[in-house]
Order: C-alpha cells, then sequence, then structure tokens
C-alpha cells in the first residue's frame, strides 16, 4: 500500500508523456511568481523548525536536513525572482531549479548515511557557524549557475539533464539506503514517501518543457513531496524534537498501553521468581472465593514452605539462597495449570490456587511438586544443593469459606507437615 501510495504521481506522468501534445501549454508568468513565493516561504520556515529539532536533540540527520532545505530556499528563490528573464534567457530562469533540487537531495542522501550517529553535543548543535557557513556555500552555487548560463554551455541542455539526473539519483539511492539499512521508525516511511516524490518530479521535469503540462505536473509533485516532509518535520517538533523518536498518537497510545501493561504485571509480581505478589495473590485469591461461591466449583489450596531454608543461606549465602527459590518456583509452574495460580507470600513461603479441583487432586499436585524437588537437586554457583518441600493442603467449603480460614488450616497441615518430619504432603 506504501509502495503503490507512493507511486501515484508516477501515473500522471506517463499519461502526459504518452498524450500531451507541444500546443498544450500553460504560460502565466503572475502564477510561477506567486507559486515560487510560497514554496520559498514554506522551504524557509521548514528549514527553520528542522533547525529549532536539530539544537534541541542533536541528531546529525537533522542537521543535514535543515541544510538540505535551507540550501532549497537559497538556491530556488533566483528561480522566481528571474521568471520574468524566462522570454529573454531560459536558461538562466530554468537552471536555478535542478540546481536547487540536486542540492536538496544531496543533503538528504548525506543526513540518511549520518542516521543513527551519536548526538551532537550541545555545544557544537548551539554554534550557528555550520548554519551561516551552508549559507555561503548555496550562494556560491547561485553565483556558478548564473556563470553557467550566461557561458557557451548555455547553448546545450547538459548542465539541466545532469543536474536533474543527478537529483533523481539522488532521492532513489535515498529510498535505497533506508531499504537496506531497514529504517522503520514511525516518520520514517512519510521520509521515503517524500524522496520517491522529488524522484518522480525530477522523471517529469525530464520529460517537460517549460510552460507544458508535464512541466507544471513537475512542479506539483515535487510540492507534495515537500509537504510531506514538513509534516514530518513539524510532527517532530511537536513531539520530541528528534525525528528518531517521533511517534505518531496511535503509536504513542500504543506503546502507552504497553507500558501499563508491563507496570500492572511488574506490580502483580515477585521480582525474583516471576510468580504472584503477596498482595496480586490475595486480591485473586478474593476474586475466585466470589466466583465459587456463584458457581460451586472446587477450589483448592496449597501452602508450601521450603525445609530448611535459613542453613542454605547461612551456609551457603543469600544468592544460593535466590537460586533454590527461583527453582523452586519454576520447577512448580512447570507442573501447573494456565488456569492455577502461584505466589509468594513470604521469604521462603508460597501458595498455590487450584480452581476446579477438590482436596484429593490437590494432594496429587502437591505430591508432583513434592517430588520434583526432591529428585532434582538445585546447581548453585558453590554447591548442589537438596532441597525439599512441605506442603499443605486445604479446600474451600470443606476446610472454610473464607481466605482467613482456608489459609489458617493450610498452615495448619504444613506445620503437621513439618512436625512429622518435612519433606511431606498433608492434606
Amino acid at each position: 500500500m506504501r509502495v503503490g501510495f507512493a507511486l501515484v504521481p508516477l501515473l500522471g506522468i506517463v499519461y502526459l508523456a504518452v498524450y500531451q501534445t507541444a500546443d498544450q501549454v500553460y504560460v502565466d508568468h503572475h502564477f510561477h511568481e506567486f507559486a515560487i513565493a510560497v514554496a520559498i516561504l514554506l522551504s524557509g520556515f521548514v528549514a527553520y523548525v528542522t533547525w529549532r529539532c536539530y539544537r534541541y536533540s542533536g541528531e546529525p540527520f537533522l542537521h543535514w536536513v535543515a541544510q538540505g532545505l535551507t540550501g532549497f530556499t537559497v538556491v530556488y528563490l533566483p528561480h522566481g525572482a528571474l521568471t520574468s528573464m524566462a522570454d529573454h534567457n531560459m536558461t538562466l530562469f530554468l537552471l536555478f531549479g535542478p540546481a536547487s533540487r540536486i542540492v536538496m537531495a544531496g543533503c538528504l542522501f548525506i543526513g540518511l548515511l549520518r542516521w543513527g550517529w551519536p548526538h551532537d553535543p550541545p555545544a557544537r548543535r548551539g554554534s550557528s557557524a555550520s548554519f551561516w557557513r551552508g549559507i555561503v556555500v548555496f550562494l556560491v552555487v547561485d553565483a556558478l549557475v548564473a556563470v553557467i548560463a550566461y557561458s557557451p554551455a548555455a547553448a546545450h541542455s547538459i548542465a539541466r539533464l545532469s543536474m536533474e539526473g543527478g537529483a533523481l539519483l539522488l532521492s532513489i539511492t535515498g529510498i535505497l539506503v533506508i531499504l537496506w539499512r531497514r529504517i522503520d521508525t514511525p516518520l520514517m516511511w512519510l521520509y521515503t514517501i517524500a524522496l520517491a516524490a522529488f524522484a518522480q518530479s525530477s522523471v517529469a521535469f525530464l520529460l517537460a518543457h517549460a510552460w507544458d503540462h508535464q512541466w507544471w505536473l513537475a512542479h506539483l509533485v515535487f510540492a507534495a513531496g515537500f509537504f510531506v516532509l514538513s509534516y514530518g518535520v513539524i510532527q517532530a517538533f511537536h513531539t520530541t524534537r528528534a525525528f528518531s523518536t517521533v511517534y505518531s498518537q496511535t503509536e504513542m497510545m500504543r506503546q502507552l498501553e504497553e507500558a501499563n501493561v508491563r507496570l500492572a504485571e511488574l506490580a502483580a509480581t515477585d521480582p525474583l521468581t516471576g510468580v504472584a505478589n503477596r498482595r496480586h495473590f490475595l486480591a485473586h485469591f478474593t476474586e475466585e472465593l466470589a466466583r465459587r461461591e456463584r458457581s460451586g466449583e472446587s477450589l483448592a489450596l496449597l501452602v508450601m514452605d521450603i525445609d530448611h531454608f535459613k542453613q542454605v543461606n547461612d551456609r551457603h549465602g543469600h544468592a544460593a539462597g535466590d537460586v533454590t527459590l527461583v527453582a523452586f518456583a519454576g520447577r512448580t509452574r512447570e507442573l501447573l495449570r494456565p488456569a492455577d495460580l502461584m505466589g509468594r507470600i513470604g521469604g521462603e513461603e508460597f501458595c498455590v490456587l487450584l480452581p476446579g479441583v477438590g482436596r484429593e487432586q490437590a494432594a496429587l499436585v502437591a505430591s508432583r511438586i513434592r517430588e520434583a524437588m526432591d529428585n532434582h537437586p538445585v546447581s548453585t554457583s558453590g554447591a548442589v544443593l537438596s532441597v525439599t518441600v512441605s506442603i499443605g493442603v486445604a479446600e474451600f467449603g470443606t476446610d472454610g469459606e473464607s481466605i482467613e480460614s482456608l489459609m489458617r488450616t493450610a498452615d495448619e497441615r504444613l506445620y503437621r507437615a513439618k512436625a512429622e518430619g518435612r519433606n511431606r504432603v498433608v492434606s
């Protein structure tokens, strides 16, 4: 769809190339002067906005975009000012157009080559020396164009064709650079469309003669690309003032939603083990109890405690203790269903909610968890540890109908498991 949209001007260019006749011309000096004046004011304004963005962000890419827009403004200005010369020196009138386009295309291409470079330091971006050096260079280009227009080379169209062809080649190469480097930031596809419009306008200018319909269409296509580029720059100014980090409103909302999801996950998750933290587990427990009261389905609770965990910390260090907690949480979650919820309630104490499961089935799940720990020692950086777990089981309805009663019953059975020798399940 993007390619189709970018190549829409080509339809008009091909149509006029096939069907336009030599007598189809529209000569209007005043309209041309007005159109060029508008283009100059717009390009000068957008060049200023781009320069402001560069001074804020320091992106080398934006520096060259600003230079390109400034160069277009300075070099294109004589093209409008010398409209009246079209009847006396057509070459002088025409040459400033392709000269302005190749200057801008060259700067935009250099900017692409600097995409992703480290941002310029504040001292460099705050200096206006490079801006004024660019103005001097562009004025020299104006002088060279005037010299060529009054030289014997003016009798040949090679100067205009070479500059227009150069602008075409630079624009196409810029598109290829974007595709090759896979630059797919939110505004770079607009930048690509602008380059496509500039390339197609150069094609139209190469096919056109002064004042014919193809010539006017070439101006219109170039203006369309310029408006697209201007829109991207102004979007940058109104948001982050950096072209590489600008987002559309849709993109910003999507990222905000993703950030909210991540924040919600962080607020509900134990940072070490990745299971639910105490607050989230109890909130989910409350919701499950309310659901079971309405549906009458079974609900079981496991309360689990790693045996002799204090000794692990004392003998092997807290790092080994953390590895043990992570290993236990990981092995337990592998044995649970997606509907089950595991939470870390205290230091080495964990709980599991088993929706739709009765006490006998819950005891089987608890036994699998106990066996998984008993049969698979935990490897730490300093030792291989034999880690066991004691588990108490309670069922909604039979053992209580509130969080407090279910937790109390499961805790009592957990303590019985501890008292009876640990590494066991009491249900």
